[in-house]
């Protein structure tokens, strides 16, 4: 078997079979019934040992018996960019309308984008395949015309399913500790302190937006004072139920000296056992008030809450 002219045309397409890979060579023969399809996938199978050679002439022939066909593609009378619908698709489509495809047509198809999105979408991939692909596009040439034609057309239908980019939250550190600020204080401690042992990237990570109302009195005197402006002074009072007494000596020595006395009425009316929903929720407000500073760059949450310092 080193002569093309003494192949038969089952043998030639065997060959074009084994060489291009089960999937592109579906795309290429998909005029063949699906019992033709089976009768050449096992004629592949019998074929060992084909030279080199001989699989670069056969597919030169076919590929020129293509061009003399004439095989063109145009639209509206201009040449048309193969693979042109792909440039408005984020990297992140492109990754994963690829993601089912050989690592043949993922190299053509990769080396058809800018050399930008090739990089994003590339680097994402696991080393192994990532170095396989690569390799790929060493042989792309080796595709034939109607062979990239067809994989064209295949990868558009595709396209029409992938999802259009949407914007979703990714999650993240920022999204932990803004539910945390919503659930019991007892979970949230428990939480940080199990974070804290298992975790220490994500807690630290945490304290970029974690503030506990405890911590209170970590916080720049100027944040405090603007956050404790910001709640009604029955919220104020329902807060400091349950708290230290330093811990609240030092929320009232932080206030104006009419507003001390005003809040000490509200501290009277609140004696007595409250709801537990109630003193969270108002240590809640306070809480919001200061991620709302921290958000508008009056001061850096994790500076101020770090306690590892240093003299």
């Amino acid at each position: 078997m080193s002569d093309p002219q003494k192949l038969s045309n089952l043998d030639r397409a065997a060959i074009i079979y084994k060489t291009l890979g089960d999937n592109l060579s579906v795309s290429l023969f998909r005029h063949l019934s699906q019992a033709q399809l089976n009768k050449l996938r096992r004629h592949a199978e019998t074929l060992t040992k084909v030279p080199f050679e001989l699989k670069r002439k056969v597919l030169e022939e076919y590929y020129f018996q293509l061009m003399s066909e004439k095989i063109k593609i145009f639209s509206d009378g201009e040449q048309k960019v193969l693979f042109d619908f792909l440039k408005p698709m984020s990297s992140d489509q492109i990754r994963y309308l690829l993601e089912p495809e050989s690592e043949l047509v993922k190299a053509l198809v990769l080396s058809q984008l800018d050399m930008s999105v090739q990089v994003e979408v590339i680097k994402n991939m696991e080393e192994d395949e990532r170095a396989r692909v690569l390799i790929q596009m060493n042989d792309i040439e080796q595709i034939p015309y109607e062979g990239i034609i067809n994989i064209e057309n295949d990868i558009r239908d595709k396209a029409r399913l992938v999802p259009h980019k949407a914007h979703f939250n990714k999650g993240g550190s920022k999204q932990i500790a803004d539910i945390l600020s919503q659930l019991e204080p007892n979970f949230e401690e428990q939480f940080v302190s199990h974070v804290q042992n298992e975790d220490p990237d994500l807690a630290r990570d945490l304290a970029k937006y974690y503030v506990p109302f405890e911590s209170f009195d970590k916080l720049p005197l100027d944040v405090l004072r603007e956050a404790l402006k910001s709640v009604e002074l029955q919220d104020l009072a329902l807060a400091l139920k349950g708290m230290e007494e330093e811990f609240v000596k030092f929320i009232i020595g932080n206030l104006p000296q009419k507003t001390q006395i005003m809040l000490e009425d509200e501290i009277k009316d609140a004696e007595g056992p409250q709801p537990r929903r109630k003193v969270e929720t108002a240590r809640r407000k306070l809480v919001q008030s200061v991620k709302q500073l921290a958000s508008e760059g009056k001061f850096d949450i994790e500076d101020f809450l770090d306690t590892d310092m240093i003299e």
